[in-house]
């Protein structure tokens, strides 16, 4: 074996250059991820609040009992109508059943107002526990005195 059977090899290459930018690229993808999901619900709800409820059967059973009422009539006209939800909340319990709560603005043929109804199900019993029209003069109207007990299963 002669001497230059063993030589060293050159220098070593330089390590391999990282990206300046690598932690900005991830960063900038993950908020716009986040941005991309915050609106997103927001959409939904917006969505919801404005045309969305209309398919919901619960308001469905809610606006007949509201254009059946006489009072609702008297303040709000015919053909009362919501025409968009200021606010809903659900809770449920496995014992208890399923409790509803809406805010939804009204419309009639003769003036405008806002029901607050909250609807509670349960063991295949649907009831409106409490409805309170307020009209258009600010005036409040208790619904629920004037409706008799919904029967099982219907509200």
């Amino acid at each position: 074996m002669t001497d230059a059977d063993f030589t060293t090899p050159g220098p070593l290459p330089p390590p391999p250059r990282r990206s300046e930018h690598g932690c900005l690229w991830g960063c900038l993808i993950a908020a716009a991820i986040a941005i991309t999901a915050i609106v997103g619900v927001f959409g939904y709800f917006g969505w919801y609040f404005y045309s969305g409820f209309q398919d919901n059967s619960t308001l469905h059973g809610v606006m007949s009992v509201v254009n059946a009422d006489q009072t609702a009539r008297a303040v709000l006209g015919d053909n009362i109508h919501i025409t968009n939800l200021e606010g809903s909340s659900f809770s449920a319990d496995t014992r208890t059943g399923k409790r509803e709560s809406y805010v939804a603005h009204l419309k009639g043929s003769t003036g405008e107002g806002t029901l607050n109804v909250t609807i509670e199900t349960g063991a295949g019993l649907n009831h409106i526990t409490s409805m309170i029209l307020t009209g258009p003069d600010g005036r409040t109207y208790d619904l629920t005195s004037t409706q008799p007990r919904a029967a099982p299963g219907s509200i």
